[in-house]
């Protein structure tokens, strides 16, 4: 059976996107798509300058997303990514569930002889274990670093920073092989990995340096190196001097997404994600 040809909706700098692009890298052997770049970032007077000065913000234009017209009319005007479109025009958004249903396209229309191993688990009870991972990971391994960038306390950075550090190092000590579940790039993997390759910017922001001295770090830092010494995931990273100038805009506070605003407003990042 042919794959069909999805369109996916995506942005090359949002990591949530980046879930999805690394399964599809994974299963390019079995599933085809075309890619249209769906979100980008507009220049404009800020909408809550009254806001800024009360805060002591500095005064400046911020950024606001445009979104692409097809994603916002098969989204309902919701306009997250990522989302995929079938050739029958069904829709299956939100980056956790993407990642699952191109694994399952993958196991139900690729070639046995060419199709790469599976990001979930066959045996009910790992592939629980995977999925609970995946969400533990969006929690505690990505959330915080929208926390250190966007919330401007200093000691609520520190803090979002240690905790970091502490969920690293349990992460690193759960492995039950070089990847999490095993020696296979698995969904709880990908979970995390976008935000792991990025934690440059924490330092290059924020001067927080995840140490790699550390023994109790010596297992995450294990883990990041071979995923990202993989072929499938190493081709799909973006940039890193165009994204360092991508996030500016959250360092800042001149970024004015749902994620941004979230955070911005007290909130965690995984409880509006999509859109970064």
């Amino acid at each position: 059976m042919p794959s069909p040809l999805l369109t996916y909706y995506s942005a090359w700098f949002c990591p949530y996107a980046h879930r999805a692009t690394i399964a599809l890298s994974h299963h390019a052997a079995s599933v085809s798509y075309k890619w249209v770049e769906a979100l980008g970032w507009e220049k404009r007077p800020s909408e809550d300058a009254n806001t800024r000065a009360q805060t002591g913000e500095p005064e400046h234009d911020s950024y606001y997303h445009w979104k692409h017209p097809d994603l916002l009319r098969i989204t309902d005007g919701e306009g997250l990514i990522p989302t995929f479109q079938d050739e029958k025009g069904r829709v299956v958004k939100e980056s956790l569930m993407a990642v699952e249903y191109v694994d399952d396209l993958a196991s139900a229309v690729g070639d046995p002889a060419t199709r790469n191993t599976p990001l979930l688990p066959a045996d009910p009870a790992e592939r629980a274990r995977c999925r609970w991972a995946a969400e533990w990971a969006n929690k505690k391994m990505c959330s915080p670093y929208y926390t250190m960038l966007v919330r401007t306390d200093v000691d609520e950075r520190r803090r979002a920073f240690d905790e970091l550090l502490e969920s690293l190092a349990w992460w690193g000590s759960q492995r039950q092989g070089t990847f999490y579940c095993g020696d296979t790039l698995s969904a709880a993997d990908i979970a995390p990995l976008p935000w792991a390759a990025r934690y440059y910017i924490l330092e290059h922001y924020r001067n927080f340096v995840i140490p790699r001295d550390d023994a109790q770090l010596a297992g995450f830092h294990e883990w990041r190196d071979a995923a990202l010494a993989l072929p499938t995931v190493a081709s799909t990273l973006p940039d890193r001097d165009r994204y360092l100038d991508h996030i500016a805009k959250y360092a800042d506070a001149s970024a004015r997404s749902k994620v941004a605003n979230a955070v911005r407003s007290g909130r965690g990042a995984h409880d509006l994600q999509e859109d970064d």
